[in-house]
């Protein structure tokens, strides 16, 4: 069986006030049901040869970024800015790419970028959570896919569906 590619952003695992944050866009009602909920979306799609690429922002605590090794597949980062130990420590966990990544004619950041740096590409990011970038026309900007948890109910996206959407 190939393998696939999935993306998300902002798992927020050993964050103590994501609840707070993100209310019934998250699964959970404690910390540590939150980061079970993760674990159990996540592995509910992705498979051991699978790879996920994760847009940033993936644990707050050295007891959350341990947790990664609970998660199916081949795990990529771009790190983001709550991704705040040393690069050694996530090396144990992913291979680290650059904070712009282009990817199959998709940029990928965690955080959107400015839409003049777009250059007829379309940006995979995260960083919103449960929000979206607008554009003066419409209500949700084409040009940007949000891949947060709170747009994804945790489950990882298959980059073929994004492409197929908004490709």
């Amino acid at each position: 069986m190939s393998s696939r590619v999935f993306m998300i952003s902002d798992l927020h695992l050993g964050h103590k006030r994501i609840l707070d944050f993100a209310g019934d866009f998250r699964g959970g009602t404690t910390l540590e049901e939150h980061d079970e909920w993760i674990i159990e979306q996540w592995n509910s799609v992705v498979r051991k040869r699978d790879l996920v690429i994760v847009l940033g922002d993936v644990a707050f605590t050295r007891e959350g970024l341990s947790k990664i090794g609970r998660l199916k597949g081949t795990k990529h980062l771009i790190m983001a800015n709550h991704d705040r130990f040393a690069v050694e420590d996530y090396n144990e966990y992913f291979r680290i790419k650059p904070g712009i990544y282009k990817y199959k004619g998709f940029w990928l950041s965690h955080c959107p970028i400015h839409p003049e740096e777009l250059r007829g590409c379309k940006n995979i990011h995260g960083h919103v959570h449960q929000h979206h970038i607008p554009s003066p026309m419409t209500r949700i900007d084409p040009r940007y896919i949000n891949v947060c948890v709170e747009a994804c109910n945790g489950v990882p996206f298959l980059f073929s569906d994004l492409k197929e959407q908004y490709g």
